[in-house]
């Protein structure tokens, strides 16, 4: 007959388990036919029962009821011969006669219960039934159905081997042989092979099987909560620990009394031993050791007293061991202590897997490294926190029901230590949340931190959890120093770190930087969402021709980050346009969707101006964007300039003391701004010589386009990217990390590049900074595959750019005397005008030709040309306009204009004359300050004599 078995019986899943039984068992997981072939093939040779696992095994090396997992068939054994049929020394029969009387009683089970004709192996003495299934079952859902055809055996009175519905049971495998009899082995042979495999759906119905229970863990009592099942299945029990500590005089003496005196041992006291063994891990071995020295010892026997024990009943209490032996409690140090002998065998049952794959509170599911808790702390299997028994323990110690460790300390620059917390919780994922460390060394103040994150302690598990803290932080003193805990994102430890969100970069990694109060804010906002894909196809719209202006403005986010190579610390980019609809603020959105939100990242103009820097320190070399500053005076505008360019916040004092607090607030990054007006114009009306401010300002025009169609430029900017973003920022950061000396050398090629191209000057710094991060940060997206803009003509359009904005923005070249002539030209009615010279026809002192309408600030004598301006007045004047005084002077002095300062009778020729004043001279030879002939009359031929 040219059948196979196993391959008829057996699922395609998991691993076989073939066994030997000769003078040494041999036992074998495996994973191919082939070498179950091979494996049968030498137990044959070695005249070994050989024997099959009826299911498919998972990894663990072991034939256990936890890694049988496959399963395609139902089974029976029905042994049978001359001595099975008939009844024992204790009145039971064990099977049938012969195999023609077992295979007329399985015909008539099978007619009874309706289920079709199995295939039959003839075991050597015995019957081997198997029903096929259409479906591979898991454990659970087959265990369902073999304890239901167990109780239909039993039922109509069908005699069968009560330990055949294991889920590792191992039946004999058909052409080796039975070698019970070794000097006339039996060949085990199929005998039929004629059945109809079944759907999972039928066979229930057919048995009357009910629905699969939930699996849970041994001993598990009926009506626990789902916490309860959790912490119970991280207990074990364990026979070999009570009778070790029982041999040390600190376990139980009655069971010392039932091993040592088995043999003549009483059943109702050997039956009580069982029940302690019956519960333990290792209770299989424990019950046969516990039995077989006595002179009627029967193997099966015993597993059926265990079979029963766990169906019917429990471990026996210690009063019940008491009752049947009442003195083999006596002296006992745990009496009146436990309950039971068997919690003198309770253990932990120990994680043995530090990764743990859990949601966090996003929903999102990531994998968790669990650090080694400290000792005595042990997690559990199923999770928790537990403490071994020390000498004064009987019992393990439940600390907390779920997972909750420290997972780094941290330094922060204002609080002094940090202990970062990881809570795993069943329903709400995992959370991270820190406290400090003077809170933690402090019970009632760990438990207002602790309840704050959702850690529910009871008092005695309080006591329990400031120790275990404690010392979970003492021993991580000892591991590795404090992290730095961030206050602001960017570049940090010498460049070989950058800090994005609550995500630290390295060049090996990304890790988890826990936010700090100063961050935790801004960090809910620096966040992926949806997918790179969809980004990508709405940043690159910016790729199409004709929106390179928008282009530039996006790229600020990879551009920023390298600012700081250039050695600036911060500038502006002013996009600007009179009206909406340009996609002014768009480009903003574009940039912040690089590390995160679009909108909720940035800044506007109604945020206070602390706020703004806050922001800044914050982000730092990040990109900062603040949105529709129209509003913003040419005063606050100036002071954010010059702010942004310095790198660092105000200096402020405490408020109580004369000491100056301690100002973290800097940054070197970039910031992206957008109005309706141009600041350069701004700062042109507020002030004369605004060059500083604007020349920390890169300013242009956004115009509007037909570029975008309306309807798909709607979609793609206010939904779709608005659904996904963040994903460019750590790719690009990480790339940059890798090859950060790369980088800074192609920066410094792109900057020489547009230098030259520009022809930048050294006031024109900012600019030329400004244009090469930006520039070179889009080549490096593009090189990377976050965005395929064209950065040729990007560059130049900004070059063309470049040029017409240095048109607008010209230096102050004669800045000094400009501002004297606005000087004058503001005053003209405070002026005289008159010669100095003493008239040679008549000897007299001349007239003016201009007399002053109010306060005198100005003399000219155009004789001389020399030009008189009273000192005080034009000192005001200076630093009403923020311009230095002296400098002025000094550099009007080297010009040749400035003479001296003197004391000078300013109203001589004047009807009335004053005292002398302190005036300065200025000589205007070489400068026509003054066109007299604009405010006097023409005198010709006047004989001025007559006038005196």
């Amino acid at each position: 007959m040219n059948f196979d078995l196993l391959d008829t019986i057996l699922p395609q899943e998991g691993r076989y388990c073939v066994f030997a039984y000769g003078k040494y068992p041999d036992q074998r997981l495996l994973d191919t036919r082939e070498e179950v072939d091979a494996a049968i093939e030498q137990f044959v040779d070695k005249k070994a029962d050989v024997y099959f696992a009826c299911a498919k095994f998972g990894p663990e090396n072991n034939r256990t009821q936890e890694n049988a997992l496959y399963f395609r068939a139902l089974w029976l054994d029905i042994d049978c011969g001359p001595t099975k049929g008939v009844p024992d020394s204790k009145g039971r029969i064990k099977g049938y006669l012969t195999q023609d009387i077992g295979l007329q009683k399985l015909q008539e089970f099978c007619k009874a219960v309706k289920l079709p004709k199995p295939i039959l192996v003839d075991s050597g003495n015995g019957i081997h039934a198997y029903w096929l299934l259409e479906e591979v079952l898991s454990r659970n859902t087959w265990d369902s159905l073999a304890k239901r055809l167990r109780d239909l055996c039993t039922e109509h009175g069908l005699i069968v081997d009560p330990n055949v519905f294991e889920a590792s049971r191992v039946l004999r495998i058909p052409g080796t042989y039975n070698f019970k009899n070794k000097d006339a082995p039996l060949l085990v042979s199929v005998l039929s092979t004629t059945t109809t495999r079944m759907s999972y759906e039928h066979v229930k119905i057919l048995l009357g099987a009910p629905e699969p229970e939930k699996e849970k863990p041994d001993f598990i009592p009926k009506g626990v909560s789902p916490m309860m099942e959790a912490l119970l299945g991280n207990q074990i029990k364990r026979f070999k620990t009570i009778m070790i500590r029982s041999a040390n005089g600190d376990g139980c003496q009655q069971l010392v009394h039932c091993f040592e005196n088995q043999a003549e041992l009483e059943e109702p006291l050997w039956r009580a031993g069982l029940s302690i063994a019956a519960f333990c891990i290792d209770g299989r071995d424990a019950a046969h050791k516990l039995s077989d020295k006595y002179p009627g010892y029967d193997r099966d026997e015993v597993e059926m007293k265990v079979d029963y024990i766990v169906a019917k009943g429990g471990p026996y209490t210690c009063s019940t061991f008491e009752k049947l032996n009442p003195n083999g409690c006596d002296g006992c140090p745990h009496k009146g202590k436990i309950k039971s002998p068997i919690v003198l065998g309770l253990e932990i049952a120990e994680a043995d897997d530090d990764a743990v794959v859990a949601e966090d509170e996003d929903g999102k599911t990531e994998t968790y490294q669990i650090p080694e808790y400290p000792f005595p702390y042990v997690r559990g299997k199923n999770g928790g926190i537990y403490k071994k028994p020390t000498d004064d323990e009987d019992e393990p110690v439940l600390v907390y029901e779920h997972d909750l460790y420290v997972v780094k300390r941290m330094h922060h620059s204002g609080q002094g230590e940090i202990v970062l917390f990881r809570l795993h919780l069943p329903r709400d994922g995992v959370r991270e949340f820190s406290i400090p460390a003077t809170s933690v060394v402090v019970k009632e103040k760990l438990r207002e931190g602790l309840a704050h994150y959702g850690v529910m302690p009871t008092p005695k598990q309080m006591d329990n959890l400031l120790h275990y803290t404690t010392a979970f932080v003492k021993n991580l003193q000892f591991q590795k120093k404090a992290e730095i805990m961030r206050t602001q994102f960017g570049w940090t430890e010498k460049d070989g770190k950058f800090i994005l969100g609550d995500k630290e970069i390295t060049k090996d990694g990304v890790f988890y930087s826990p936010p700090s109060s100063v961050t935790k804010e801004i960090v809910h906002h620096v966040h992926v969402a949806g997918t790179i894909e969809k980004w990508k196809e709405v940043f690159n719209m910016y790729a199409l021709p004709g929106l390179e202006p928008h282009a530039f403005a996006a790229l600020t986010a990879f551009g920023s980050p390298l600012l700081r190579f250039t050695g600036l610390e911060g500038a502006i980019i002013n996009v600007i346009y009179s009206k909406s609809g340009s996609g002014k603020s768009t480009t903003l959105y574009m940039c912040n969707s690089v590390v995160g939100h679009p909108k909720k990242l940035g800044s506007i103009w109604k945020d206070t101006f602390n706020t703004k820097m806050h922001m800044l320190g914050v982000m730092n070399n990040l990109a900062n964007t603040i949105d529709e500053i129209t509003n913003t005076t040419a005063a606050e505008f100036s002071d954010l300039a010059y702010s942004l360019s310095q790198g660092r916040g105000k200096n402020r004092m405490k408020s109580q003391s004369n000491e100056m607090r301690v100002n973290n607030t800097s940054w070197q990054g970039i910031t992206l701004t957008s109005s309706n007006a141009s600041f350069y114009e701004k700062l042109g009306q507020a002030k004369d010589t605004p060059d500083g401010e604007m020349m920390r300002l890169l300013e242009y025009r956004i115009e509007p386009n037909s570029v975008i169609d309306t309807a798909l430029g709607k979609q793609m900017f206010d939904h779709q990217l608005f659904e996904n973003y963040g994903h460019a920022g750590e790719i690009y950061l990480q790339w940059v990390l890798n090859n950060l000396e790369d980088v800074k050398s192609l920066l410094h090629k792109v900057q020489a590049r547009l230098d030259k191209e520009v022809q930048f000057t050294s006031r024109e710094r900012f600019w030329s900074a400004l244009a090469a991060c930006n520039i070179t940060g889009g080549l490096i997206a593009r090189h990377i595959g976050l965005c395929n803009y064209d950065m040729t003509a990007i560059r130049v359009w900004l070059v063309n750019m470049l040029s017409d904005m240095r048109e607008d923005v010209k230096p102050p070249e004669t800045s000094v005397v400009m501002l004297l002539g606005d000087f004058i030209n503001m005053n003209l009615h405070r002026a005289l005008i008159v010669n100095n010279e003493v008239n040679s026809n008549s000897a007299m002192i001349p007239l003016p030709q201009l007399e002053p309408k109010g306060e005198l600030l100005i003399r000219y004598e155009p004789d001389t040309k020399d030009l008189y301006i009273t000192a005080s007045s034009f000192k005001t004047y200076c630093v009403g306009k923020q311009i230095n005084y002296k400098e002025t002077l000094a550099e009007l002095s080297g010009r040749g204009v400035f003479v001296e300062a003197l004391n000078k009778r300013m109203s001589k020729g004047m009807k009335l004359v004053t005292p002398p004043t302190r005036a300065l001279k200025f000589n205007t030879t070489n400068f026509d300050l003054l066109n007299v002939s604009n405010h006097v009359p023409k005198i010709e031929n006047e004989d001025r004599s007559s006038d005196v």
